[in-house]
């Protein structure tokens, strides 16, 4: 897929997904002129957005023919988005980056990673419920970043 904008982005989530919970405010930009969620495009970008990032980041490695991905993608953009530009999200294709992930140890999608300060803090592997995830990223949030908030919903 050729990354001409964000609204072609948006259409070709909504029909790969599926789904009407991904939408133009889940891709809003924090207050520091950032994006909240994005997908990752090439290592430097990963280096920048990532693992630079003062403010904790969610990274999605997902795969494009992954259909616990695919079901996984709006419930963890929805939970992000709860956070108000809080905490990030990240989006990996592991097609297009099998480096990162290999150098992340991804062994399965979906796998997520918190990280903050360039530091991984914690790491899920496969499809869970939108309560699992707010609570695990609550507690990852809370015990691991302490310097960080996170709103419970």
């Amino acid at each position: 897929m050729l990354r001409t904008n964000k609204a072609a982005q948006l259409k070709f989530l909504k029909n790969v997904i599926g789904s009407s919970q991904i939408c133009r405010n889940n891709y809003r930009r924090a207050a520091t002129g950032k994006r909240t969620i994005f997908d990752v495009e090439n290592i430097k970008d990963f280096e920048n957005n990532v693992k630079r990032c003062e403010k904790p980041v969610v990274v999605d490695f997902h795969a494009s023919w992954c259909t616990p991905c695919k079901a996984l993608a709006p419930r963890v953009a929805s939970i992000v988005s709860e956070q108000r530009g809080g905490i990030h999200l990240a989006r990996v294709d592991i097609d297009e980056l099998t480096e990162l992930a290999l150098d992340y140890q991804v062994g399965s999608v979906p796998s997520l990673l918190v990280m903050h300060n360039g530091k991984v803090l914690n790491r899920m592997v496969g499809l869970q419920t939108s309560e699992y995830i707010r609570e695990w990223l609550g507690r990852v949030i809370n015990t691991c970043a302490p310097d960080c908030s996170f709103i419970k919903k």
